[in-house]
């Protein structure tokens, strides 16, 4: 009835049906307390799910443009922001006015920024494309 695709988990079998009828679907079989339920799935099924639980990459186009232009985005303003962190640390003038909570807020929101675009950076060392300039 099916080919297997030698994957076995414990407590749950998976195949591909090659027979005729149901070519190409996934067939996933489970043995509970002596009863075997069984679901068979389509290919674009299983994508649809990994999608939707971040495993892979959307493939809707207009949601990869989405997710690129947020993402140049973000980039854009994290740096920014440390340009900022850093000019009130360096050169502003802290001889006539305590400039403390500023440089301190604006360092602190540079490492928010840094937290949240540290998934960009290595997404670029894998992938060795640059993302922003």
């Amino acid at each position: 009835m099916s080919d297997k695709i030698n994957d076995q988990i414990p407590d749950l079998n998976i195949e591909r049906i090659v027979d005729g009828t149901g070519e190409g679907l996934i067939l996933l079989e489970q043995e509970s307390t002596g009863n075997i339920d069984r679901v068979a799935i389509h290919p674009i099924h299983l994508r649809y799910m990994a999608e939707k639980f971040g495993l892979v990459a959307s493939s809707d186009p207009q949601a990869q443009r989405t997710i690129a232009t947020l993402q140049r985005r973000l980039l854009m303003l994290n740096d920014r922001v440390a340009h900022l962190a850093d000019y009130l640390a360096n050169h502003s003038d802290h001889k006539h006015a305590d400039l403390m909570y500023e440089t301190t807020y604006a360092r602190a929101t540079a490492d928010l920024g840094a937290e949240y675009c540290i998934e960009f950076e290595q997404e670029e060392a894998v992938s060795g494309t640059e993302t922003h300039t």
